[in-house]
């Protein structure tokens, strides 16, 4: 469908090329006007859109814990239906990244009840439609919790915590986790560029 309509803006626009050169008369603000509507048209058609989330940002929710995918994403059961959540503010290993992945998507598990209410901090949402928000038990960031035990790194691009930043230098120097010994698990978004899906 997406092809049909640029061809057939295309195949206007030709038509509207060889008009206007046949009338001297015509503006060309016509030919301005087609070629921004093409643009914008493709835009539209190409920009990957995430579904409106039905959580804003700020909201605080109380839901437990139904699975959990890898060491930065699970499914949480809140009061409004399930919640896809990608947590804030880290980058896990991707499962892929043997055995890193698995070791944090396990560590996550550890820190998070099946059975208690975990508390969740809406920050956002991603271009997958996930809710981006930081995740408590208790008193306790779960997220923070994750960088401290070098199963999971800071997400610099989108968090500029010092406490995180404190947390992964500690993991570091402990050579804790991802930190124990050098490679891609320590930059998951570069190997997610490597490695496409």
């Amino acid at each position: 469908m997406k092809q049909d309509l640029l061809k057939a803006l295309r195949t206007h626009l030709r038509g509207e090329l060889s008009r206007t050169r046949r009338r001297k008369n015509r503006s060309p603000w016509v030919i301005g006007g087609l070629v921004i509507a093409i643009i914008a048209v493709s835009y539209v058609l190409h920009e990957p859109k995430a579904p409106p989330s039905a959580t804003p940002k700020g909201a605080e929710l109380t839901c437990t814990v139904k699975s959990v995918y890898d060491g930065d994403t699970l499914t949480a059961s809140c009061p409004s239906g399930e919640v896809k959540v990608r947590m804030f503010g880290i980058d896990s290993p991707e499962m892929a990244q043997k055995p890193w992945g698995n070791t944090a998507k396990q560590a996550l598990r550890g820190l998070l009840p099946l059975s208690d209410p975990i508390r969740l901090q809406v920050r956002d949402q991603d271009r997958y439609g996930r809710t981006v928000a930081q995740a408590f038990v208790g008193e306790r960031d779960v997220g923070l919790e994750m960088v401290r035990l070098g199963q999971a790194v800071m997400y610099e691009q989108y968090n500029d915590s010092p406490a995180y930043r404190q947390a992964q230098t500690e993991a570091q120097k402990a050579r804790r986790g991802v930190w124990k010994e050098s490679g891609s698990q320590q930059d998951p978004a570069a190997w997610r560029r490597l490695n496409p899906r």
